[in-house]
C-alpha cells in the first residue's frame, strides 16, 4: 500500500492530535531544570530535533559505558552537516551497542529520519548485515535495551517491529503480539516479503518515518508503508507495575555495529 492510499484511508488513525513534550520524571525530591524550547516549527510544520552541529537536546548511552562515553571515543561525531555513527577506527575490540536519546518524550506524532550506510563494520559483527534502527516511545530506566518499540533500520530488514525490554502489543482482538527472531529479540509485526520486495537504497539516502497515534503506529520506507500495529502495552512502576498503554516516550537512534550517517531528524504534531 502507498502512503498516500494509507493516509487518506484512516483506517488506523481516524483522529489526529497535538504532539506532547515532557521533561524526564524526577527521581529525587528536587525538580528537574526545565528543558530548553524546541527549535520553532517551519511553515510545514516540522521541527528538527537534532542540529546537526552538537548533542544539544540529546544524551548517549553505551551498554557498558553508559551515558556521556560514545562521543568521547569518537562514536557519536558530526561532520558536513550530519550525524557520523561508528565512524571511528574499527580495531579488534568488541564494539557497545547504544542509542541516542532525546531528553524529552513525545507522543502523538510524524517522525522522519534520512539515513545512509557507511562502509565499516564493527566485531561482533564484522560479516552480518549493516544494523541500526529508530527507537521510540522509550521510557524507564536507561539500559541497553530500554523499554520502547523500534522501527528496524537493517539491509533488507527496514520498518520490522521489535518490541524491547519488556514492552508489548495487545491488538483489539485478542492476545499479546510476540514472537523471537533468529537473535532472540522479541519481533512482531513483520512485514511480508510479497508486497513489493526490497524498498531501500543501499548505496544512497533513505527515508524513514514512523506516524505514531496513541497506543499504535505505521512505518514506512522511501513513502511506502511497511507495517502497522496498535495496542503498545508497558508494565508502568508508577502504576504498580501494571501493564497500560504505551503512548509517548523519548526517540533514539541506535549505535549498532556499524557505521552510518544521518542528515535529517525530524518531528511534526499530528493536529
Amino acid at each position: 500500500m502507498n502512503r498516500r492510499k494509507f493516509l487518506q484511508s484512516g483506517a488506523t488513525f481516524a483522529s489526529m492530535s497535538l504532539l506532547a513534550s515532557r521533561g524526564l520524571a524526577a527521581q529525587t525530591a528536587v525538580p528537574p531544570a526545565p528543558l530548553p524550547p524546541l527549535p520553532p516549527a517551519g511553515a510545514d510544520g516540522w521541527i528538527s530535533l537534532m542540529n546537526f552541529k552538537n548533542l544539544d537536546g540529546f544524551y548517549t548511552m553505551l551498554q557498558k559505558s553508559g551515558k556521556g562515553v560514545a562521543e568521547q571515543k569518537g562514536i557519536v561525531t558530526f561532520e558536513d552537516g550530519m550525524l557520523h555513527i561508528m565512524g571511528n577506527l574499527v580495531t579488534d575490540e568488541l564494539a557497545e551497542p547504544g542509542y541516542i536519546a532525546t531528553n524529552r518524550e513525545f507522543e502523538n506524532y510524524h517522525l522522519r529520519a534520512e539515513y545512509k550506510w557507511g562502509e565499516k563494520r564493527f566485531p561482533p559483527r564484522l560479516n552480518t548485515k549493516r544494523d541500526n534502527g529508530i527507537l521510540y516511545h522509550l521510557v524507564g530506566e536507561d539500559v541497553v535495551w530500554p523499554t520502547c518499540v523500534e522501527c528496524q533500520i537493517q539491509e533488507g530488514d527496514d520498518c520490522d517491529y521489535y518490541l524491547l525490554n519488556g514492552a508489548r502489543a495487545v491488538p483489539a482482538h485478542g492476545d499479546p503480539v510476540g514472537g523471537y527472531g533468529p537473535d532472540g529479540k522479541p519481533v512482531i509485526g513483520r512485514k511480508t516479503k510479497d508486497e513489493g520486495g526490497d524498498f531501500e537504497n543501499r548505496g544512497g539516502w533513505n527515508l524513514i518515518e514512523v506516524i505514531a497515534q496513541g497506543d499504535g503506529s505505521i512505518q514506512m520506507l522511501n513513502g511506502t508503508m511497511l507495517n502497522r500495529i496498535s495496542g503498545f502495552q508497558w508494565k508502568d512502576p508508577n502504576a504498580g507495575g501494571q501493564w497500560v498503554p504505551l503512548t509517548r516516550g523519548k526517540v533514539a537512534i541506535e549505535i549498532e555495529f556499524a557505521e552510518c550517517w544521518y542528515r535529517r531528524f525530524e518531528i511534526k504534531a499530528l493536529a
